[in-house]
Formats: C-alpha cells, sequence, structure tokens
C-alpha cells in the first residue's frame, strides 16, 4: 500500500525565517554535532500525521479544508529559544513563541481530534509550539549550550496567515515539504 509522510503547518514569513538562520549561523563555530534545519524549511506544526495512505488522501484533505474554513490570520512573536526535552541531553533545539492565541491551540486540538478519528496515531503530547532549528545528531560541543542560552532572539512579530497541508518526501536526494492543500486565512 502506497503512503505519504505528511503533516499539517503554518509556514514562516520570509524575515522569520532570515532571523532564525542568522541565530544558526552565529552559533556555527559551535555547532558541530547538529543538523540545522533548511531555514526554507522552518515551519510551526499542528499536527504531524506520519504515514498517510494514498486511498485516504483525499478524506485526509477535505477534512483539512473543512476544519481551517473561517479561520482567521493571527498574530504570533518569537520568543525565547528552548530545547527538547527540557530534561536530560538536548536532541532537538527550538525558538519558542510567545502571546500564542488560544484558537491556535483548538485549532490544533481540533486537528487531532478528526485525525484520530480517521485512525491516525496521537502521540499523547500536548501542542507545544516551536520551530524546529536544528536536530541534535552527536555529543554537543562543550560551550554550544553556554553560547545558545546566551544568544537573543528578537521577539518579532509576525502574522500566521496560512495553513499548509505537506508531504515530506525526498527528492534527488534532498528533503523537500511539497504542499498538498493550502488554506489562505481570511480576515
Amino acid at each position: 500500500m502506497k503512503q505519504k509522510r505528511t503533516f499539517i503547518a503554518i509556514p514562516l514569513p520570509q524575515h522569520i525565517r532570515d532571523i532564525l538562520h542568522e541565530v544558526q549561523c552565529l552559533l556555527e563555530p559551535v555547532s558541530q554535532g547538529i543538523k540545522w534545519v533548511d531555514p526554507e524549511r522552518m515551519h510551526i506544526t499542528l499536527k504531524f500525521l506520519g504515514s498517510t495512505p494514498e486511498r485516504l488522501l483525499e478524506d485526509v484533505g477535505k477534512e483539512f479544508l473543512e476544519i481551517t474554513e473561517g479561520v482567521s490570520p493571527y498574530k504570533l512573536q518569537l520568543g525565547s529559544l528552548g530545547h527538547f526535552p527540557r530534561q536530560g541531553d538536548p536532541r532537538v533545539l527550538w525558538a519558542g513563541l510567545q502571546k500564542i492565541p488560544g484558537r491556535m491551540y483548538r485549532l490544533s486540538d481540533e486537528l487531532n481530534t478528526a485525525y484520530i478519528s480517521r485512525g491516525f496515531d496521537d502521540t499523547g503530547k500536548r501542542f507545544s509550539p516551536h520551530i524546529t532549528l536544528g536536530r541534535v545528531k552527536r555529543k554537543l560541543h562543550r560551550d554550544f549550550l553556554h553560547e545558545y542560552y546566551q544568544m537573543e532572539l528578537k521577539e518579532e512579530i509576525f502574522v500566521a496567515d496560512r495553513i499548509i497541508w505537506y508531504e515530506s518526501c525526498h527528492r534527488q536526494g534532498k528533503l523537500m515539504y511539497l504542499p498538498l492543500e493550502e488554506r489562505i486565512l481570511d480576515p
């Protein structure tokens, strides 16, 4: 059975990706052991679906469009840097958000509930809006965490004005996120 690896996310505007890429570049001297996320693929995941059988793609797309109907744009603001897991050795480095509207949590809950009913897995993790900057692949440079947490992230405000259902795939040896459906949020 053919499947696609999919997720639903808010894409980031270019100026936010530029700010986050600058953070990655400033950390470059102490970043061995880290695989940085390409700024063009940075996003805020609302719902990770994972393996999506081709036979369900049409239904998943319709459900996506129904749930996101009538969602209006909202402002988000970059917050501080952090890592997962919160205790122990970092595996994921991220940029957080602040002043997150409650409707973003409700939208994530609604997507989660709808897709669980279609047989998709619920990770059981509470929705934690963040932007993944990098993944730790091997032991970090001894100065990395000190340098990382010394960085001040510009608390830039931006508007979430689109939600996209993506396919994550490899083409010509490169990871790509291909839009399957897009919802432009109406004011």
